[in-house]
C-alpha cells in the first residue's frame, strides 16, 4: 500500500522547526504533546528514516532528513491553505446563475429547493434571458454560470438532461388525430416564446424538408404560447417537459410526427471548472440528478 505524505505531517514537522522543539509546537498548534509525537512517528514510516534526534541539554532537534523536507512541507501546506480558501469563497454569498425561461419555471425549481436545504448561506441569483446574450454575460463576469439550450446533442455537460421540441396543438386542430409528416407541416404558422430565441434556427432546418418556409410567430413567453395555441390554429412549439402538464391533461395536444421531433440539450457556459465540493458544483450535480423525467 502507498505510504502518502500528509497535510499534518507537514503541519507539525513545520511546527517543530519554526517553535524550536516539540512540546512548543504543541502549544503553537494548540494540541497534546503526545499528539505532536504520534504525527512525527506517522512521519518517520512515511519516511523509512528517523525526523528527530536528541541532544543532552538541547531536547529534539530536527533529523537531516526532515531538514531537507521543510520546503516541501512549507509548499503543501501552502497549497492546502490556498485550496481550502477558494473552497470557503465559493462556499459562501450568491451564485449569480442566467438562464432561459423554459428552464428556470420546469427544471429549475426542484434542484434550488434540495440546494438552500443543503446550502443555506448561499443565495441563487437567478437571471432570465436569451441563450447568447447570457453566454455572453458570462464572459464578460457579470455571471458565474449560463445554464441555456443547445439544438441536437451539443450540450458541452454530459451529466446534464436532454429533451425534445414539442409540438403542440389545440385539441380540436386538424392534426390532433393523425399521425403528421413534415410535408403536413408546409406553410402552417408555428408560435414559439422568443422570436430569437433558441429554437428558432432548429426548427427551420427540420422543416425544411417540407418544401415550404415556415412562418414563425412569437408569443413573449412559454404562458404565451400556450394560450396563443389553445385560441388559435396555430402549432406551439415548446420544450417537452414545459408542456407536459397541459398534454397529460389533454387540454393541450401533442402532434404524433412521423418523424422524431428535434432534440436539445441543456449547455453548461462558465469561465472556469467550478471546483469540486463547491456550491455551483452542487447545484449543477443537482440539477442532473433531480431533472424532470421527461429529460432523460
Amino acid at each position: 500500500m502507498t505510504k502518502d505524505l500528509e497535510v499534518r505531517h507537514c503541519r507539525v514537522l513545520l511546527a517543530v522547526k519554526d517553535a524550536g522543539g516539540v512540546g512548543a509546537a504543541a502549544r503553537t498548534l494548540g494540541v497534546a504533546q503526545s499528539t505532536v509525537s504520534e504525527t512525527l512517528l506517522s512521519l518517520e514510516r512515511v519516511l523509512g528514516a528517523p525526523v528527530t534526534t536528541r541532544r543532552a541539554g538541547h531536547g529534539a532537534t530536527l533529523t537531516a532528513a526532515a531538514e531537507a523536507l521543510i520546503p516541501h512541507a512549507r509548499v503543501l501546506v501552502a497549497a492546502s491553505e490556498t485550496a481550502l480558501a477558494a473552497i470557503a469563497h465559493q462556499s459562501q454569498g450568491a451564485i449569480r446563475l442566467g438562464t432561459v425561461e423554459s428552464i428556470s419555471s420546469f427544471l429549475l425549481p426542484a434542484p434550488l429547493g434540495a440546494f438552500r436545504s443543503r446550502w443555506p448561506q448561499v443565495s441563487v441569483r437567478v437571471a432570465i434571458g436569451l441563450c447568447e446574450d447570457l453566454r455572453a454575460r458570462v464572459r464578460r463576469g457579470e455571471l458565474d454560470a449560463a445554464l441555456t439550450i443547445e439544438g441536437g446533442e451539443g450540450g458541452d455537460a454530459s451529466s446534464l438532461p436532454r429533451a425534445a421540441l414539442q409540438f403542440i396543438v389545440a385539441p380540436g386542430h386538424q392534426l390532433a388525430c393523425r399521425v403528421v409528416s413534415r410535408a403536413d407541416l408546409a406553410g402552417l404558422t408555428f408560435l414559439l416564446a422568443d422570436h430569437d430565441g433558441a429554437f428558432n434556427a432548429l426548427l427551420k432546418s427540420w422543416l425544411a424538408a417540407a418544401g415550404q418556409p415556415p412562418s414563425l410567430e412569437s408569443a413573449g413567453s412559454i404562458d404565451g404560447v400556450k394560450r396563443g395555441v389553445m385560441n388559435s390554429n396555430v402549432i406551439g412549439v415548446l420544450p417537452d417537459y414545459a408542456v407536459a402538464d397541459e398534454v397529460a391533461a389533454r387540454s393541450l395536444v401533442a402532434l404524433d410526427l412521423h418523424e422524431p421531433a428535434p432534440r436539445i440539450s441543456l449547455r453548461l457556459t462558465t469561465l472556469e471548472t467550478p471546483l469540486a465540493g463547491t456550491p455551483l458544483d452542487g447545484l449543477i450535480r443537482l440539477l442532473a440528478t433531480t431533472a424532470t423525467p421527461s429529460m432523460r
